[in-house]
């Protein structure tokens, strides 16, 4: 049996699930550059790949940081507090990136 597996799948499963959003983000992105005549006019679809990059990044960090204090039996402390804040930034940001884009495709 695996000592502490309940935590290193919750770790994994939190991985996995940041790495669908971001591909998710990313796949929106193009679809953003792909539409007719909007490529030209804003670099949206570009700024969602890239925070995507940003986001898979990010993650894989706190992953094998979760994993490493896993392994060593340490409990994971508040040092992620800066990493989940940054998680809810991006998403913030993304998320206003989108609304900026729908808010001109309305104009």
């Amino acid at each position: 049996m695996i000592d502490r597996f309940q935590e290193h799948a919750a770790n994994e499963r939190t991985f996995l699930s940041w790495t669908r959003t971001a591909i998710a983000v990313a796949g929106f992105g193009v679809l953003i550059e792909k539409l007719p005549n909007t490529a030209t006019q804003s670099g949206t679809g570009i700024v969602l790949v890239g925070l995507s990059a940003l986001l898979i990044a990010t993650s894989t960090l706190r992953f094998l940081v979760i994993r490493f204090q896993l392994r060593r039996r340490t409990d994971v402390d508040q040092k992620f507090a800066v990493i989940e804040g940054l998680f809810a930034g991006m998403l913030t940001v993304l998320l206003l990136t989108v609304f900026v884009f729908l808010i001109r495709l309305l104009q």
